[in-house]
């Protein structure tokens, strides 16, 4: 009978080499090397894409209002993302405390595809984070003011792969350390702010140059090697009001109010926007909400900005409070 087996094999060589096959394509769906190539933590590479896309969420951007929701797409990006920002003096003096919270998604491999090139998965990551800052605000002359910033960041990314409308199961360990599909990370780093606040006639103006820079790490993720990635923008921002006399919310006085600003990009947020610039012009109504019962605001506004870049071009709606 073993005999028998033997002339069979050799009288079937298609056979043989099907079963090969197959097996080979089973021994490599085992493998977790495909989903290496998806996960943020899986390897160095991933690691560096997933921080580069954080550091835009994690880095204050003073074009957008406090809480702005920004649809970007284009040839070959497509990101939505979502920010809560704001900033004040708690204590009278110059002591300045400024908080961040972004929310993120986008496909990785539309930004990355080197991460991705030997699958066709259909990929969908998701990035929060949180950034805090601490500084200190000081006159300068006419109006004139200089405010040195401190910041640290704290974000999370996570995958959500599907093949084929199945769920693809976070891969299992190759030897260096876990790969679960989440990178935790941080950032340190720093802002420099002049702007100026003044009056033209019935107008209001107010004028602002930032230049951020903050370096994004890993934490704890064995796989991720050496990774890391920057955020460094410049910011030019104006904003004006304008009273509405004969429109009235809430019972309070409104201001018409109009705005632009341009991001310049140096750092790895240049290459995932595939842009060294984006601007944006708003235009939005401030009610005066000094009467309503809101503690130390003084108005709140709506907006509506356009977003225009090399490659994109985009929408956010925002609100906005002013203390």
């Amino acid at each position: 009978m073993c005999l028998a087996v033997d002339k069979n094999r050799q009288a079937n060589p298609r056979l043989k080499r099907l079963v090969a096959y197959t097996s080979f394509l089973i021994w490599s769906f085992a493998q977790p090397a495909t989903a290496q190539n998806l996960d943020p933590d899986a390897s160095e590479a991933a690691a560096r894409a997933a921080l580069a896309v954080l550091s835009v969420a994690a880095t204050p951007n003073e074009t957008l209002s406090s809480l702005s929701f920004l649809s970007a797409s284009g040839d070959a990006r497509n990101l939505r993302s979502t920010q809560l920002r704001g900033g004040f003096k708690p204590l009278g003096n110059g002591l300045y405390l400024e908080g961040q919270f972004a929310y993120q998604n986008y496909n990785p491999l539309v930004i990355f595809p080197e991460i991705g090139s030997d699958t066709e998965l259909d990929v969908t990551w998701s990035s929060i984070a949180a950034t805090l800052g601490v500084g200190w605000e000081l006159p300068l002359t006419n109006n004139w003011y200089i405010r040195p910033v401190a910041h640290l960041s704290l974000g999370h990314v996570t995958t959500d792969a599907v093949f084929s409308n199945f769920p693809l199961f976070p891969s299992r360990s190759n030897g260096a350390g876990a790969v679960d599909g989440n990178l935790n990370a941080f950032g340190v780093g720093a802002s420099l702010s002049v702007f100026r606040e003044a009056q033209f006639g019935r107008w209001e103006a107010e004028y602002r140059l930032r230049q951020t820079f903050l370096e994004f790490y890993p934490i704890n993720e064995p796989q991720a090697g050496d990774a890391r990635a920057n955020s460094n923008q410049t910011t030019l921002f104006s904003r004006y009001r304008y009273p509405l006399d004969k429109v009235k919310l809430l019972g309070r006085p409104s201001k018409l109010v109009l705005d632009g600003g341009v991001v310049l990009y140096h750092g790895d947020s240049a290459m995932v926007l595939d842009t060294d610039w984006l601007a944006t012009v708003g235009v939005g109504i401030e009610v005066d909400t000094t009467k309503i019962g809101l503690p130390a605001v003084e108005g709140a506004r709506v907006m509506l900005n356009g977003v225009i870049a090399d490659s994109f071009s985009g929408f956010s709606v925002g609100f906005g409070v002013r203390f």
